[in-house]
């Protein structure tokens, strides 16, 4: 079976088609296809898929269509015709494909979008959370602190009251006096100030 390198346009001339029916068919036949020096693509075909049919002897005058006949479609025609069908069938194919992949991107999009939402609820929560427990563990802290400060003081007092016990009798009197005279100035000066506005 002999075969031969023609290029999409000697490939249309032999069919009597264009060269993009020509294309077409040679995709749809699988032909193996290189790339020429001059950079032109080239279909290794068989020639007997691509010899022309004989034309028919011409018909006498009167044989041929009148007004009145419909004129038969010439197959180069017919045959670009059928190609572009099969063509338009592959894009409308590739085109549902195309959506589909698209539809399946947005589904997992939107997923992955949900999913992230989430994430970003739960961290905002334990966030809020943690805050809370700082708050609590801070108002802990100064309520210790508080309470051994005033803890300390009611130390200081007692520790101060068990020495002037161990005092003598005249020496604590002595204390008792100074303490209440003491009192009494603070609540002198105390009265002496003018009163605080309002």
């Amino acid at each position: 079976m002999a075969a031969e390198w023609l290029t999409y346009s000697e490939l249309g001339e032999r069919l009597g088609v264009s060269p993009e029916a020509a294309r077409q068919k040679a995709i749809r036949s699988r032909w193996p296809r290189q790339t020429a020096n001059d950079g032109k693509a080239q279909i290794r075909v068989d020639l007997d898929d691509v010899k022309v049919p004989p034309r028919k002897a011409r018909e006498p005058a009167d044989a041929r269509p009148t007004a009145e006949q419909t004129p038969v479609e010439p197959p180069a025609d017919a045959r670009m015709l059928v190609a572009l069908e099969e063509h338009i069938t592959t894009l409308k194919a590739m085109v549902a494909k195309a959506e589909e992949t698209a539809s399946r991107e947005r589904e997992q999009a939107n997923a992955e979008r949900a999913r992230a939402d989430g994430e970003r609820g739960r961290a905002d929560t334990e966030r809020a959370r943690a805050e809370d427990l700082l708050r609590r563990l801070a108002a802990l802290r100064e309520a210790e602190e508080a309470r051994r400060a005033d803890t300390e003081r009611q130390l200081a007092d007692l520790k101060s009251v068990v020495d002037q016990l161990r005092r003598p009798w005249w020496k604590r009197l002595a204390w008792l006096r100074r303490r209440a005279a003491s009192r009494l100035r603070k609540r002198y000066w105390r009265s002496r100030q003018p009163p605080t506005p309002p």
